[in-house]
């Protein structure tokens, strides 16, 4: 599948979840988007945790 027939079957999957333009698809990843922050250590306690090791 070409680069340019894969961009189609994307654009009408999209268009099948009622997504037809670049602010619909922009809206949904922010509904969608989640803060992986709470799952990932800040570099100063892996520091902290490695020093107390």
């Amino acid at each position: 599948m070409t680069v340019h027939e894969r961009a189609e079957a994307l654009k009408k999957e999209l268009a099948e979840m009622g997504i037809t333009t670049d602010a619909e698809l922009q809206q949904a990843l922010e509904r969608t988007r989640i803060d992986i922050s709470m799952f990932v250590r800040k570099p100063e306690e892996a520091e902290r945790k490695e020093e107390t090791a």
